[in-house]
């Protein structure tokens, strides 16, 4: 299954995200979370520590590659998550997309 969460800012899509990603990894399914917000929270939602989050590793700029054939991918989905996902609480997989330290970086 593959769910994406979007709507209008402060309409609570990451408390939406973060308790699905967790009840739905309680009853056994294999969950992973990506985080795209410009303001990543997501792992706070998923129980990752508040003094860990400037620390997540993030997506590499190198992860698609244009060709004359179209964009791919340079990684499989398990090469991503070996070496930029955390785990959070109820073994939620989580991916941080970008982590802007300030203005204009993300």
């Amino acid at each position: 299954m593959n769910l994406a969460i979007v709507g209008k800012g402060g309409s609570g899509k990451t408390s939406i995200s973060g308790t699905m990603a967790r009840l739905l990894s309680r009853r056994g399914h294999r969950v992973l979370a990506i985080d795209g917000d410009p303001n990543p929270n997501l792992a706070l939602t998923l129980g990752v520590p508040a003094e860990r989050i400037d620390t997540l590793p993030t997506l590499p700029r190198d992860l698609l590659e244009r060709t004359p054939e179209g964009t791919r991918f340079t990684k499989t989905v398990d090469e991503v998550c070996a070496s930029c996902a955390v785990e959070g609480k109820d073994g939620v997989t989580l991916i941080v997309m970008a982590n802007p330290k300030k203005a204009g970086t993300g």
